[in-house]
């Protein structure tokens, strides 16, 4: 059996057999990548943990019919791991712990993307890593290079909610009723969970749709938040 064919057999099953092997085949790879980043000062488990995660994202999206052997869709998948180095770089010292989890969040919310064709929001987040969502809210805060995890204080439009208490929890209760799309406009708008501020036009394009849909859609919240008042 070839590489193509072990790839596209254990693609289909999921043969953990297969898998052990194809992790064999291709563990040069995996230090290869994870060593050229030895001398910058990057936490060499943390690229090692991204590089396998790459690694396994790549199996899982090859495709032979793109006309590309499987080292070279590989190679490719594994250009991302320059972000993540320039990131923890540009970040500053970070604890090899904490540079851990942050590969870990980072390549689980890229597969969510891959996964859902959109952002995913703070709550499927913390669902797929079993986390609390405070930490995811954390998380993004600290990646995004904020200073508050949320800034909820505000409606859909920046206007004063005077920072009440209740008009807090009301918000709180009302983010957990909304569906994975509307929670990140709300995130967004809000800058709710630690995410940053975005206009119309980014969430459209975090979401894969227009402008006038994310008016529609943020509209509709607002609506819905002064009923709840």
């Amino acid at each position: 059996m070839n590489d193509i064919e072990m790839i596209e057999s254990w693609q289909k099953t999921k043969d953990p057999a297969l898998f052990g092997k194809l992790m064999v085949r291709y563990n040069p790879v995996v230090h290869k990548h994870t060593n050229q980043f030895a001398s910058t000062g990057v936490s060499k488990s943390a690229i090692n943990t991204r590089a396998k995660v790459q690694l396994i994202k790549s199996l899982n999206t090859y495709n032979p019919k793109a006309g590309t052997q499987p080292i070279t869709h590989i190679y490719n998948g594994m250009k991302k791991l320059n972000r993540v180095a320039s990131e923890s770089l540009t970040s500053g010292h970070i604890p090899e712990a904490r540079a851990l989890k942050m590969a870990t969040y980072r390549s689980t919310v890229s597969n969510m993307e891959d996964r859902f064709g959109r952002e995913p929001s703070t709550s499927e987040v913390a669902d797929e890593l079993k986390w609390d969502p405070v930490e995811v809210g954390r998380m993004n805060a600290e990646l995004s290079g904020e200073t508050t995890a949320s800034k909820a204080d505000f409606d859909f439009y920046g206007n004063s909610t005077q920072g009440t208490s209740a008009d807090k929890e009301l918000v709180d209760y009302m983010y957990m009723g909304l569906n994975g799309r509307d929670k990140v406009i709300f995130e967004h708008t809000f800058e709710f969970a630690g995410k940053k501020h975005m206009k119309n036009k980014e969430l459209a394009r975090h979401l894969n749709t227009n402008e006038m849909d994310i008016s529609r859609s943020k509209k509709r919240l607002s609506k819905q938040l002064k009923e709840y008042r």
